[in-house]
């Protein structure tokens, strides 16, 4: 590794001429550099070890920095569960920014002086990448994003609320959906799907054996969401894990994040069937109670015309 190369690594992977020059680094070192491809010029007086296709050089090269989805990616623990589509790279430029060049397949978007004045060379502040994100985003994945900023600690409750502040007023609402008890993106999105279809969920249930459970839903089925493919190591404790669930009156499902991607509508289906059968079972055993109960008889004969008591257990 030369010294040019050696000094813009050590910045992080991209460097401007001037504090180059300022570190004793010659013109002709410069030249030397970019001939043999231990550094690129992604615009004038800018200097990078980052790939061509990496966003963060297309971002310089189109000449702003990333923003919304793409630039909260380093920060988000996602990249084995996937998305609904992939994240475009949008660039964040001032207003009066001239002298741009286009790139098909890249966005850009002008954002107002408050934006420019923070982040890094190469991507605007997290909340203004979370406000982006939020706007350009489904509804579901929004949501899952404000439970993401809320549950890691990546972004301060302060910048959480400027970031939704921040967006048209009409969308400010998503606030209301977040939860911070919610520890993945799959878990946050079928959350989010299955409150909006009328179900009520509760997150993270905790079990006897101080577990938890991803998702409660209409208080009788738990569903559980693995973000990553299958695993040796983790298979007698996910079976234990559903033993313990079946032992305490709940419904054990277990699914996985692709399918939460990609086969929504069948998770739905089963999760819906799941909650009928044990409300069914449920209401069966207090009816046999009330039925084999001394004296019960007669006032069950009055009360079989009209609906049933709901169970009190």
């Amino acid at each position: 590794m030369n010294h040019v190369q050696h000094l813009v690594s050590a910045a992080g992977g991209l460097l401007h001429r001037r504090d180059l020059v300022g570190a004793g680094v010659r013109d002709r070192q410069l030249t030397a550099a970019v001939r043999t491809g231990t550094v690129r010029r992604p615009r004038r007086g800018w200097y990078s070890t980052w790939a061509p296709e990496d966003p963060r050089f297309v971002a310089v090269r189109v000449g702003g920095r990333l923003t919304g989805f793409i630039a909260l990616a380093p920060l988000l623990p996602w990249s084995a569960d996937g998305r609904r589509t992939p994240a475009p790279i949008t660039v964040s430029v001032p207003r009066n920014a001239a002298r741009l060049r286009p790139r098909r397949g890249v966005r850009v978007v002008y954002d107002p002086p408050r934006v420019q004045d923070r982040g890094s060379e190469w991507a605007v502040h997290p909340r203004d990448a979370l406000a982006r994100a939020i706007v350009d985003a489904p509804f579901d994945e929004a949501v899952a994003l404000l439970d993401w900023a809320m549950h890691s600690g990546a972004l301060t409750r302060g910048d959480v609320l400027a970031a939704v502040g921040s967006l048209p007023e009409d969308a400010r609402g998503v606030l209301d959906w977040a939860d911070p008890r919610c520890e993945s993106y799959p878990e946050s999105i079928a959350r989010t799907r299955l409150r909006r279809a009328g179900h009520a969920v509760r997150p993270q249930l905790p079990l006897p054996t101080g577990e938890r459970v991803d998702l409660l839903v209409n208080g009788a089925v738990a569903l559980e969401i693995d973000g990553r493919a299958f695993h040796e190591a983790t298979f007698e404790r996910d079976r234990r894990k559903d033993l313990t669930i079946a032992a305490s009156g709940l419904v054990p499902l277990r699914v996985s994040a692709r399918m939460i991607a990609t086969l929504w509508p069948q998770v739905v289906a089963a999760v819906e069937r799941a909650s009928r059968t044990r409300s069914h079972g449920r209401r069966s055993a207090w009816v046999r109670a009330v039925r084999e109960t001394p004296g019960a008889r007669r006032r069950w004969r009055l009360r079989r015309s009209g609906p049933l008591p709901a169970p009190t257990w």
